[in-house]
């Protein structure tokens, strides 16, 4: 230990800076690398994502459409409804147009509401 000359010391700190440096860089490649090997596995999953969204969106608003169209036809039957059938029947209106619905049951609805009877 008593001959270790300056020297030595620059070779050591100089060895280990290398070292840190190179081990730096590999991990920076290696996550590039990475990175585009995984890009592209990403845009799928996210357009897959997406499709999924869109159709259990518009199974949502079909199965929505339905209860209304119910809902409406049993109305105009002078079926009575509950405040509580009412309510809900709102909610769902709401969620309907939420999802993009605004066909005739808009207009019926709109009927409904101007009639006095929902």
């Amino acid at each position: 230990m008593e001959n270790i000359s300056l020297g030595q010391i620059a070779g050591i700190i100089t060895f280990i800076s290398v070292l840190i440096g190179g081990i730096t860089g590999l991990i920076a490649y290696s996550r590039s690398f990475i990175a585009k090997i995984l890009k592209p596995l990403d845009q799928k999953i996210d357009r897959l994502e997406e499709r999924s969204m869109t159709s259990r969106n518009n199974i949502e608003l079909e199965l929505v459409k339905m209860f209304l169209v119910n809902f409406v036809n049993d109305i105009e039957q002078g079926t009575y409804k509950s405040p509580i059938q009412k309510k809900n029947a709102y909610e769902l209106y709401d969620r309907y147009l939420s999802l993009g619905g605004n066909s005739y049951v808009h207009d019926r609805w709109e009927k409904l509401i101007q009639d006095g009877k929902i």
